[in-house]
Parts: structure tokens; C-alpha cells; sequence
């Protein structure tokens, strides 16, 4: 059974749930993630789809920081059946304030699936929060959103390797995960498009170093759905991953099933 940790729906902005559910079904993808898209506070739609699927949808939700009541949010959210909450790595966040909301969300048991950039990923008020609220549960998504800054020259690459060492000096926290995206996101586009898959391999062994740092027991595949359709597409996010010689049957089982499944459908 596969999972997809990561997609979006909606009516204001990408696409509806038919979309999703083609691709899944298409895919042998079972269970997914709707995380809820940036600037949207409406969940009317998303929790339709989670009662209308509830054995194959769940939901992570969005609070609005600008709200002076985010705590009432987040209990609402969780009333609906919210599993997680959408997070983004901010000075707000960083204060005080932030870090005992998400306390308030470990005891509420939503895991909060983290957004934000490599540098705020790899800093230290990051690493301060995790440690401050050891009981809530980061999933940092898009592998620390690497994959955005190799393509802007050598000079930018060797910098965010050096940043992503120091994510992946998170992995020692038992309460850290990532998601792995598609090798779209981890690699620039083949100038040349062949029949076959676009992407087989991982050119600086992002995810084997992922491995390495966190085990496949705190990583999960995301396709982000359906902004990969922009990419290499659904099937080949999903299929690249799993072709990866670095990816054993045993680990591709944790990160395609057991380790969402563990957190999320349980």
C-alpha cells in the first residue's frame, strides 16, 4: 500500500479531488495526505473530501498566524478531524509564542508538516524549537526545499550542501522527519526528454545522505500533487523514487507506507 504524504486540492487554486483521485488510482497510490495550499483558511472543502473518503484522505490544516486566536484554530481543527498542521518557519514561530503553540499542538496530537526554506530549515531557532518541544512531531517537507537551490550555478550549490549538512544533523532528534519529493525537485530538467523516465538517478545523493541521517523509519515519499504535474508528473515522481538502487525493498516499504501509516492513519 502506497501513501502520498503530500498534496493539494482545492477549488480556489489547483485542482479538485477527482484530479488527485485519478492519479492515485491510476498509480496503486491507496492513502494521501491534502495539505491545505498557502493563503487558504477555508477547510470547508478539504474536510468534504475527508468525509466523502474518509478511509483514504487525511488533512493537514492551515492556521491563520494573523489571527489573535490561533489556539482556538487549532482546536476547532482538530474537532474535524485535522491530523496535522501546516507550519511555516518564521521569527514568529521562533518566539516564545510559537513554540508554545506548538506544544499546545503535541497535545492535541497534530504532527506539524514544516515549510520554509533551506536557511531557516538549517538555523539554529529551528534546531531550538525541536528541542524545546520534544513531544511534537516535525515533518519537514520537501527535503528542506533543496532541491530549489542547485540549479543557480556551483558557487549556490556548494552552499546549500553545506546547509543541508546541518539539516541533516536533525535526524539524531527522534521527533524530526522528512519527505522525500520527486527527482523533479532534485534535479534540473534533461535538456533532452527520453521515452523512459526523465530522472534515474539522485546526482548528489541527496537521499541517500537522507538515508543515512534519519533511516527510512522518519522518511515518506510526497508527490506534491499537482504541482508536479509541472515537473516530471505524478508517475514518474513516484516511480523515480522507488528505481533508486539507494532504496531497499525493506526501506521502501517504511517510507511508502509504514512511517505515514505509523503517524497518520492509525
Amino acid at each position: 500500500m502506497i501513501i502520498d504524504t503530500h498534496c493539494h486540492v482545492g477549488v480556489n487554486w489547483f485542482e479538485p479531488v477527482e484530479s488527485l483521485l485519478f492519479q492515485m488510482n491510476e498509480n496503486d497510490v491507496e492513502k494521501a495526505l491534502i495539505v491545505q495550499h498557502g493563503g487558504s483558511y477555508d477547510h470547508d472543502y478539504i474536510f468534504s473530501c475527508f468525509k466523502s473518503y474518509p478511509e483514504k484522505f487525511r488533512i493537514i490544516a492551515l492556521i491563520d498566524w494573523s489571527s489573535k486566536d490561533k489556539i482556538i484554530q487549532l482546536e476547532k481543527l482538530k474537532k474535524r478531524g485535522a491530523v496535522g498542521i501546516r507550519i511555516y518557519l518564521n521569527k514568529d514561530l521562533f518566539s516564545e509564542a510559537g513554540m508554545n503553540f506548538c506544544k499546545r499542538m503535541a497535545e492535541l496530537d497534530l504532527k506539524a508538516s514544516v515549510a520554509g526554506n533551506l536557511e531557516s530549515f538549517a538555523s539554529d531557532e529551528f534546531r531550538l524549537l525541536i528541542e524545546r518541544c520534544p513531544d511534537e512531531s516535525f515533518i519537514i517537507e520537501h527535503l528542506a526545499n533543496v532541491g530549489s537551490y542547485i540549479e543557480a550555478g556551483r558557487d549556490q550549490e556548494n552552499l546549500s550542501m553545506r546547509l543541508f549538512e546541518k539539516v541533516l544533523e536533525l535526524g539524531r532528534y527522534p521527533n524530526v522527519f522528512m519527505k522525500i519529493p520527486g527527482l523533479g525537485e532534485l534535479n534540473p530538467r534533461p535538456i533532452v526528454l527520453r521515452e523512459t523516465r526523465p530522472f534515474y538517478f539522485d546526482k548528489l545523493d541527496l537521499i541517500k545522505k537522507s538515508l543515512n541521517a534519519f533511516t527510512s523509519k522518519k522518511l515518506m515519499w510526497g508527490s506534491d500533487y499537482p504541482p508536479v504535474s509541472n515537473r516530471e508528473g505524478y508517475r514518474n515522481a513516484l516511480n523515480g523514487v522507488r528505481s533508486l538502487d539507494v532504496i531497499s525493498d525493506i526501506e521502501a516499504k517504511d517510507i511508502f507506507n509504514s512511517v505515514p501509516a505509523k503517524l497518520f492513519f492509525c
